[in-house]
């Protein structure tokens, strides 16, 4: 049983909905024992009007998470991810200090910089957009010819990006465009091929594994239309296959209903493929967690 959760936001970012005491109070009533916040950095990403900045305040972020650690473990005896807690007891909840960042390959300066002021506990590296615009919104797919084009294109500019940075602990759910892709939107179920992308696909993989990095889980894509984790089980078997050991595993939820959702799903897919555990992230250092623990 997956007992931590390494992709939350709350209204600590601009799309978060929940309050980040209720959050800590969904894992606990899921047995989740340790939850890293990771609110969005998405520094000079310019959304439409309305849409908010993506900029956390990370000083007055860093302070709520300090008293939340303090309130779960004032003595600091956390009761660790993969410790099984007694059937009555809903233990405390490890609190970790983290920030998904969204990279774009101009920012490698100001995220060194900005990296190295902060204690983090564990920095996703996400690419939420590729030539100025989240995949997200329709403009994105209007400038290419095919889906496809679109998709490549995303997949390249993440390539860049992990070459070029090195202040990510993983690289946040690969294939995120793939949520918004208009074929999903309309409710069209399509297999993905990994073959169709697999040059492109294994230089990213190959880059992210010789950098000690990892990736992540993230199973939001099983409630984002696409019914399957993102990245696809094919990434995942790929990422495996190459080498790649380190993994986190995040529900990416923005409201408390979403903590751990469909952690089941995302275990039997990690075991599919040949994981037989995955990792935390404290003080920047990786964890193995195995499953039967």
């Amino acid at each position: 049983m997956i007992r931590s959760d390494l992709h939350t936001h709350t209204t600590f970012s601009t799309d978060g909905k929940s309050e980040m005491a209720d959050m800590i109070e969904s894992a606990r009533g899921r047995r989740i024992q340790t939850i890293c916040f990771t609110e969005h950095m998405d520094y000079d990403t310019h959304y439409p009007e309305g849409e908010g900045t993506f900029v956390v305040d990370t000083d007055s972020y860093m302070k709520r998470v300090r008293e939340l650690q303090f309130r779960e473990n004032p003595d600091n005896a956390v009761l660790g991810a993969g410790q099984s807690a007694p059937d009555d007891m809903y233990g405390p909840v490890e609190v970790l200090f983290g920030v998904e960042l969204g990279l774009q390959p101009h920012l490698v300066e100001h995220y060194k910089k900005y990296t190295a002021s902060y204690p983090f506990d564990f920095i996703i590296g996400s690419s939420h957009v590729t030539g100025g615009i989240d995949p997200a919104f329709p403009e994105f797919w209007e400038g290419y010819r095919t889906e496809k084009d679109a998709v490549l294109a995303y997949f390249e500019c993440e390539y860049k990006c992990a070459s070029l940075f090195d202040t990510y602990d993983v690289y946040g759910h690969i294939d995120y465009a793939l949520r918004y892709a208009p074929s999903v939107k309309k409710g069209e179920t399509r297999e993905f091929s990994y073959d169709e992308y697999g040059d492109i696909l294994d230089e990213l993989l190959k880059t992210i594994i010789s950098k000690g990095k990892g990736i992540e889980l993230n199973s939001a894509g099983y409630r984002k239309g696409l019914h399957r984790p993102n990245p696809d089980i094919s990434i995942l078997k790929r990422y495996k296959e190459l080498g790649g050991e380190i993994l986190t595993i995040g529900s990416d939820a923005h409201v408390t209903t979403d903590i751990a959702a469909d952690f089941d799903l995302a275990e039997k897919a990690l075991r599919s493929c040949g994981f037989t555990g995955h990792y935390i992230f404290r003080n920047r250092k990786p964890v193995r967690i195995d499953f039967d623990e």
